[in-house]
């Protein structure tokens, strides 16, 4: 039984559609058909059941889905054990960061990496911090980078760099004028936030409700899912905002956004990789960590 056939089961699996598959797999709906067709002549049983668009696993499709992920999980386990072999910093290296590191900052970081290992094939996927803490627990990825720690048993943490969560204005709001805004005043402001399950958010939260504001104090007019949508909609003169300083550097330099910071409360938060305890790490990710290690950041933007 070939690898392949098993990852096209996988695949239809988790994409819940034949069709789906083919496009994730780049094959054709009648190769991903035909594999399973294979799959099912081999075991003698069927693995799906087919009402219409909608598949679902039969018993015997339960049972190899579950001893199908074991035998991918060792296949690649042992492909990476056996190309560590190598001299060579090669493969691919899955990476899932949250928005600030994922947008604004590992970018430069991996340019540079990629400059001392070409042979590295990166593929860096960006999504809220839970998304990524889920894809690493699912061994979909090797690391993650966040902008919050999220408790994990199963999950190591080392930090990837500073950053700070500012209060972002039209440079027309009144609050533009002061030194440094007072906590007490956000009550009465059309604040634009970010969805939930941002790390950027789940820091802000936290750090006002130590100054003794609530959510349930505020006045969100709008939640929206990126950060760029909320420095336009900002620009726009729709609302103020909290956002990392890394993500309005142009703007601010531009005249675009007034930042401000607020009187008494600290927004200095660290960001984070995420790696899993227990999983074999790639000789890659080995070196990317060792790299940012050495590697000062904020340097590499200013080229």
């Amino acid at each position: 039984m070939k690898i392949s056939i098993l990852k096209t089961f996988l695949t239809v699996v988790q994409e819940k559609s034949l069709t789906r598959a083919a496009e994730a797999l780049y094959l054709t709906q009648p190769a991903v058909s035909k594999h399973i067709k294979m799959l099912e002549k081999y075991f003698n049983t069927r693995l799906f059941h087919r009402q219409g668009q909608k598949i679902t696993l039969t018993e015997g499709g339960e049972i190899l889905y579950i001893q199908a992920k074991e035998i991918l999980k060792e296949w690649e386990s042992t492909k990476l054990k056996i190309s560590e072999l190598s001299s060579t910093v090669g493969g691919v290296l899955r990476i899932g960061a949250s928005t600030i590191p994922g947008e604004y900052l590992l970018p430069y970081l991996l340019g540079s990496f990629k400059k001392q290992y070409p042979e590295v094939a990166i593929k860096l996927e960006v999504g809220d911090t839970q998304e990524v803490v889920r894809k690493i627990l699912a061994e979909e990825i090797h690391l993650g980078v966040v902008g919050a720690w999220i408790e994990r048993k199963k999950l190591l943490a080392k930090k990837f760099a500073d950053d700070e969560v500012v209060l972002i204005l039209h440079p027309e709001h009144p609050l533009a004028k002061e030194e440094k805004v007072k906590p007490s005043v956000l009550g009465k402001e059309n604040l634009i936030w970010r969805e939930k399950g941002s790390g950027t958010r789940k820091v802000v939260e936290e750090k006002l409700l130590k100054a003794g504001i609530t959510v349930e104090t505020l006045t969100p007019v709008m939640e929206l899912g990126s950060t760029q949508a909320i420095i336009t909609a900002v620009e726009a003169g729709l609302g103020i905002s909290f956002v990392s300083f890394w993500a309005v550097r142009r703007e601010e330099a531009l005249k675009r956004l007034v930042v401000k910071k607020l009187e008494g409360v600290l927004l200095k938060r660290k960001l984070y990789y995420l790696y899993p305890k227990e999983q074999y790490l790639p000789k890659a990710a080995v070196e990317l960590l060792a790299f940012s290690e050495k590697t000062d950041i904020p340097s590499l933007m200013q080229v």
